[in-house]
């Protein structure tokens, strides 16, 4: 009988990467008969996220094949240094401890299957070194979209290329528009994701991303030419540029949009999904605007405040996602509030009581896709 090849699969711990990854993994189990899914999983400490790590032992338990699998990477022991700045500083440290462990697991694993290759998140290209060492190839799984992939290369080629500091980009006269190969129309600096001009960040974590990228043997973006003609083409075209120049560049990896994947797994409980859903039966079609700001999404006493008024006057039915900001930690992502009465003004939930619902995390998916729901204000996060 022949031995099925077997496919590592390498999440980031924070929840808007790890459920994007799971149903990779789940694509790919369906897709190819030929192939055993292994997940590597490594977890946030309970203090800093309550919310990935319960969802990811949820997923596990609901995988009944023995060609898809999840291995719980040992525990890290974080030191103060990991929540010294930002929690994807903590993630970046998590995700650097656990070379020697994916080492390990590797070399346990050695009379098993043939290893096929690495899928590691876009935020754990350090881990691309492991899979070298064992002359594994390695694969990216790129969870934003093609338009800041793009952009992620081209500051690391002005950084590395052409020993341009990115950072200054914030500093550019706001009336200015800055333009760049993989957005469509130029833009003004404010606009920039902050983790590329932002100097500590970029250097620190982003521009040795954007390096790893450049090494990988491909790159699975979630994402559809459909949406991102643009920014797709504008990726093809640079290759096709480098090709055709004298300059000793090497090409970047080819690129294989596969989007969109959606998150379907459960994110909460039964009976809290139950009594969203029950609410939102009870809503004029389209009525409904949906309020969510992603996994690691909240706001601050006062704008919570601004924004219970803003809701009270509009006369809106909605239903919002309300998360409660770090505590003590840098590093925290946002948990749950034990009392909504608290901290919104004073009678605002018996005033909208009828017309509204303030929630914690919500099954975005399941809410979006009800017949009540016809607007949503959102992060603008990719998921």
């Amino acid at each position: 009988m022949e031995k099925l090849a077997e496919l590592i699969l390498i999440p980031s711990p924070a929840m808007g990467h790890v459920a994007q990854m799971l149903e990779l993994a789940k694509l790919f189990f369906r897709q190819n008969h030929h192939l055993t899914i292994t997940v590597l999983i490594m977890k946030l400490p309970d203090y800093i996220d309550a919310v990935s790590g319960p969802f990811v032992d949820s997923v596990a338990a609901s995988s009944s094949s023995d060609r898809l699998r999840f291995v719980h990477l040992p525990a890290a022991d974080p030191t103060p240094e990991w929540s010294s700045k930002t929690r994807g500083h903590f993630v970046y440290r998590l995700v650097q401890s656990q070379r020697s462990h994916i080492k390990d697991f590797l070399i346990s694993q050695s009379s098993g299957n043939k290893l096929a290759g690495f899928v590691v998140d876009m935020l754990c290209t350090p881990l691309m070194d492991v899979a070298d060492d064992f002359k594994i190839p390695s694969y990216v799984f790129f969870t934003s979209p093609a338009a800041f992939l793009g952009l992620m290369l081209h500051f690391q080629f002005l950084e590395d290329e052409c020993q341009q500091d990115v950072s200054l980009f914030k500093n550019t006269d706001g009336s200015n528009l800055l333009s760049f190969p993989s957005y469509a129309y130029p833009v003004p600096p404010k606009v920039l994701p902050m983790v590329l001009v932002d100097r500590d960040t970029w250097r620190g974590r982003f521009l040795d991303f954007a390096r790893g990228y450049r090494k990988a043997k491909g790159i699975i973006i979630n994402t559809f030419a459909e949406l991102e003609i643009h920014q797709l083409d504008a990726y093809k075209k640079n290759n096709c540029n480098i090709s055709r120049s004298e300059q000793d560049q090497v090409p970047l990896p080819p690129i294989y949009p596969i989007g969109p994947i959606l998150n379907r797994s459960k994110s909460k409980s039964e009976s809290e999904e139950a009594e969203i859903k029950n609410w939102l039966d009870q809503q004029p079609t389209k009525s409904v605007v949906l309020i969510c700001f992603g996994s690691q999404g909240s706001l601050p006493l006062d704008q919570v405040k601004q924004m219970a008024l803003a809701l009270d006057n509009s006369g809106c039915r909605f239903l919002w996602s309300l998360r409660q900001p770090p505590q003590s930690n840098n590093a925290q992502f946002p948990g749950e509030y034990t009392s909504y009465s608290e901290i919104l003004p004073e009678g605002f939930l018996d005033r909208i009581e009828i017309k509204g619902k303030v929630v914690g995390w919500v099954p975005q998916l399941k809410v979006l896709s009800h017949e009540a729901i016809g607007g949503f204000v959102s992060h603008c996060g990719w998921n």
